[in-house]
């Protein structure tokens, strides 16, 4: 168990220190590489991330990462060659490494390089070691807060929990030998942030602000779906639990969305996994809550799923009010595999992602992605 918590958060820490390296470079269009070479590389550098809080340093802790570098050097010479390394007790200093130093470090390995050739490597190496974890971290955010955009440290706090996700699915869903999707740059990590909102929950803020702050604070960067413009929410695999399954948590956010509604209201578009839509549709009849599909299971009609809901407004005595008193339908219900089909969208709406990449019928509308949230939080938001 030990084991797991000190790996993952030694992903956590490789992240923060690429991170830091794309924000402080002084050419926003630099390429930074993850996990190629080695954990981090670009045209000046190659960099090895060791992360071992609960470990002393002995010289034999380092002999397999350093013959990695030596490797690496022998191919490319024209580069720097860095191990970056925490232990628990050496940190935040470069330690200047000589040829005995290093026959030390190599033991048995030692013979496997001339002297020359370890002369020369160490001519291009740097070995050290980092600040704590929790050190790096605030530098990071120290970081973000240089960005113009980025006002307080709240903000910081938000945009890393959106820029650590990012770079964390370029190394999950690209595969090594995608070189391209394993890059990054400051420029796109930027550009990334200024399109569309994000709302991510990431672990490591509950121990640094408590979960409940953090909830509080993510709250506040949401914008619910305005009620009188269209909104698709499209969702992905989401994580349910045993009070709100995915029928209870769309009927809920239908019922939600229609409190205290006026006559202009516009229902919500749901774009559901096609394995799921069926119960979903099952349980709003029994809610009795009307719904549109576009006669999906029989013969998809884009002009009907896209037509206005008929509205009754509220009569006080016997003057018309603004309120709404009925509607034919109070959500539009389509399966992924349909709505995925489609060519064209004939009404303007935002979108919120739940769990889901961005759609290609996206075009400039507004968004946001909402990630890694169960349904009882994402219903919080709301």
């Amino acid at each position: 168990m030990d084991g797991g918590y000190y790996a993952i958060k030694g992903f956590e820490f490789q992240f923060d220190k690429t991170l830091i390296e794309a924000l402080d470079s002084t050419d926003e269009n630099a390429v930074l590489s993850l996990e190629q070479i080695q954990d981090i590389n670009n045209s000046d550098f190659v960099m090895q991330i060791k992360y071992k809080e609960a470990t002393k340093f002995t010289p034999s802790v380092i002999r397999n990462p350093i013959i990695q570098l030596i490797e690496e050097y022998q191919k490319d010479k024209s580069k720097r060659y860095i191990l970056y390394c925490h232990f628990s007790d050496k940190n935040k200093y470069s330690e200047k490494i000589d040829l005995k130093h290093l026959n030390t470090i190599l033991g048995k390995e030692q013979g496997r390089f001339t002297n020359n050739d370890k002369n020369d490597f160490l001519s291009a190496f740097e070995l050290r070691f980092s600040e704590t974890f929790q050190a790096q971290f605030e530098t990071s955010l120290n970081k973000l807060q240089l960005l113009s955009f980025v006002n307080s440290k709240d903000d910081a706090i938000y945009f890393y929990s959106i820029l650590i996700d990012y770079l964390r699915k370029k190394v999950v869903k690209n595969a090594p030998q995608n070189l391209i999707g394993r890059q990054v740059t400051k420029k796109e990590l930027i550009d990334y942030l200024n399109k569309g909102r994000k709302i991510i929950f990431l672990n490591s803020y509950k121990e640094y602000r408590g979960e409940q702050e953090y909830f509080r604070f993510l709250k506040s960067r949401f914008k619910k779906p305005v009620k009188n413009q269209n909104t698709i929410v499209y969702l992905g695999k989401i994580e349910e639990t045993d009070i709100c399954n995915l029928p209870s948590f769309i009927f809920q956010l239908i019922e939600k969305h229609y409190h205290k509604a006026n006559h202009d209201i516009k229902p919500l578009t749901f774009v559901i996994p096609f394995s799921k839509v069926e119960n979903v549709k099952k349980y709003l009849i029994q809610q009795n809550c009307p719904y549109n599909d576009g006669y999906e299971t029989i013969l998809f009609n884009q002009k009907h799923f896209e037509s206005s809901a008929i509205i009754n407004k509220k009569i006080l005595g016997k003057k018309t009010t603004n309120s709404l008193s009925k509607t034919s339908f109070k959500a539009r219900i389509i399966s992924n595999e349909t709505f995925d089909n489609l060519s064209k969208l004939g009404i303007p709406v935002s979108w919120i992602f739940i769990e889901s990449k961005v759609h290609h019928l996206l075009c400039d509308s507004n968004y946001q992605v909402i990630s890694r949230l169960n349904t009882e939080q994402i219903l919080k938001l709301f």
